[in-house]
């Protein structure tokens, strides 16, 4: 068929220098969007660190990256996979995925991760400990520390004097975290008895549901194991008797405002909050993409095998270049986007970082996935999928990008559907703008950008426990939070590219993330050519 994707390889595979460049730009673009965490009020909660010069701007910085970074990720990673399964076979692709995602992932479980932990707990508790140095006495240090506070944190951790304060300024009581929970979502949560009052009487909704779909009042029925894990995990002490207790009053504070909240879950409820906990315990944490790439890879490999069974030829490949690409790609992702972020104050994919990926989640970039495998069969040596990124890029960020995310925060119909009609049209526009662009920049090959591709995995890998403790040093900094942001960034880009060279690049971890590399003047003829004849397929692209 010669409008459609065959089963036979190129007769010469090139290398995609600029989806290279491309995948490793997304893989760094995630060092930015965590280095704003610390600077988007509201945070302080569910990030290690809450910096004292914080800004919605970072929030809408966050939004605009992650609104497109892992779908087109993940577009790239569907691309050269069909690139090394149609030079190397099935086989060598199964073991080439086990080498460069499972094995890193399964390390970096039992070292990247508790780091992570470990560091976040460090920083919170001295953060604590700084603030409370800096007065002289306990009413100043009150409210030095309610100064610096946010809603959101306060009423989680039980700050009634900052929660007090941050309603007397006027705070939005029903303000929401990143996950979609609001003040009184933690407060009732944590059983703290005293905030919840103070929430309620300013107009607290204790049916707000976050976006999990829980209510904030459902909180006090929420197992003592899940609550401690979920104190340990944001730095916080509870009493599991003061914690009861609280929760007690609390629920007779409701009933006399008329708000019921049942007579606790029942067994189906029991059950079900128990594969909640398999769907959102965060055992993957920022590497959760990696245990994605393994399913998706799954997948491949079951539809290759249907395929080859039922000798289906592909896709034609019109649907893949042309414009009426758009025709089904926005429908199809259209559905997935619709089920996440239904609580609002939310624009992009929803995250899944437990051992079950969420349905919703996986499937949605499975679509992009598939979409690079396509694109790679389709052979678009003319660049005809970016061809107009001058006019995609400008579009998608200055007009659909602001419209979505400011119907996303009202978060309802029919703003919400305008919403998810505007964040999937968003993440295509920019998707293929940014292929446009990096084809027209990158399309030969680059040492510097070599390089950057080489290290970006490691940067990745390793990133969240240096950028936590970076932000940690300069929190509390009387400098303006774009400078702190940028220290924040090139410092710990800094520090890990020092890392990347020496103890990583030419070492067996080196190996592992990318394939044999050498120091100049050290390679032999054998080496030179199982690397090259590794690059030509894209193998040396770890994922």
């Amino acid at each position: 068929m010669a409008n459609s994707i065959s089963h036979t390889a190129p007769a010469s595979i090139a290398r995609r220098h600029d989806l290279d460049a491309l995948r490793a730009v997304a893989m760094l673009l995630g060092i930015a969007l965590h280095g704003a965490m610390s600077f988007i009020p509201g945070m302080g909660a569910f990030w290690g660190v809450q910096d004292t010069q914080n800004h919605q701007a970072f929030g809408v910085l966050l939004a605009a990256v992650h609104g497109f970074r892992m779908p087109l990720f993940f577009l790239v990673s569907g691309f050269f996979t069909a690139m090394l399964w149609r030079k190397r076979g099935l086989e060598s692709l199964i073991r080439h995925r086990f080498k460069r995602i499972f094995l890193p992932m399964v390390i970096a479980l039992f070292t990247i991760i508790p780091a992570t932990w470990i560091v976040s707990a460090y920083v919170k508790a001295e953060a604590g400990k700084d603030r409370s140095s800096r007065v002289v006495s306990k009413e100043s240090s009150a409210i030095a520390t309610a100064k610096k506070t946010d809603i959101v944190t306060a009423a989680t951790i039980g700050d009634v004097e900052s929660v007090k304060l941050r309603i007397e300024e006027g705070a939005d009581v029903e303000m929401k975290g990143p996950d979609g929970s609001t003040a009184l979502h933690g407060a009732i949560f944590f059983g703290h008895a005293e905030a919840t009052e103070r929430l309620l009487d300013a107009g607290a909704d204790a049916r707000a549901v976050n976006n999990n779909g829980d209510r904030a009042c459902d909180g006090v029925y929420a197992p003592w194991g899940i609550t401690k894990f979920i104190a340990d995990m944001l730095s916080i002490e509870v009493d599991q008797q003061e914690v009861e207790l609280g929760r007690k009053q609390i629920v007779e504070m409701l009933d006399e405002r008329g708000i019921s909240v049942g007579e606790g879950p029942s067994d189906g409820e029991k059950l079900a909050g128990l594969a909640q906990l398999f769907l959102f315990f965060p055992l993957f944490g920022h590497l959760w993409f990696l245990w994605f790439l393994c399913w998706l890879v799954g997948g491949f490999a079951v539809c290759v095998a249907i395929g080859k069974a039922m000798g289906v030829s592909g896709v034609p490949a019109w649907m893949t270049l042309s414009v009426w690409r758009y025709a089904w790609l926005i429908p199809l992702t259209t559905i997935p986007q619709f089920f996440m972020g239904q609580a609002g104050n939310s624009f992009g994919p929803d995250t899944s970082i437990g051992l079950f990926p969420m349905p919703t989640v996986l499937g949605y970039y499975a679509i992009f996935f598939a979409y690079g495998v396509f694109y790679f069969d389709a052979d678009d040596q003319s660049g005809r999928v970016g061809r107009w990124w001058w006019l995609a890029l400008p579009v998608a960020f200055f007009v659909i990008f602001p419209v979505g995310l400011s119907t996303g925060i009202q978060g309802e119909n029919p703003s919400r559907v305008v919403s998810v009609l505007c964040q999937v049209a968003y993440v295509w526009l920019v998707t293929f703008g940014m292929m446009g662009l990096f084809r027209s920049l990158w399309s030969r090959e680059s040492t510097t950008m070599r390089y950057i591709s080489d290290s970006s995995y490691w940067l990745y890998l390793a990133h969240i426990p240096l950028i936590i403790f970076v932000q940690y040093i300069v929190y509390d900094w009387s400098l303006p939070a774009i400078v702190k942001f940028s220290i924040v960034c090139v410092v710990t880009s800094g520090l890990l590219l020092i890392s990347y060279q020496l103890f990583i690049r030419y070492t067996p971890i080196g190996t592992l993330l990318n394939g044999p590399r050498r120091r100049s003047g050290e390679r032999d003829e054998a080496v030179d050519a199982i690397v090259l004849d590794a690059e030509k397929v894209g193998m040396t692209s770890s994922v």
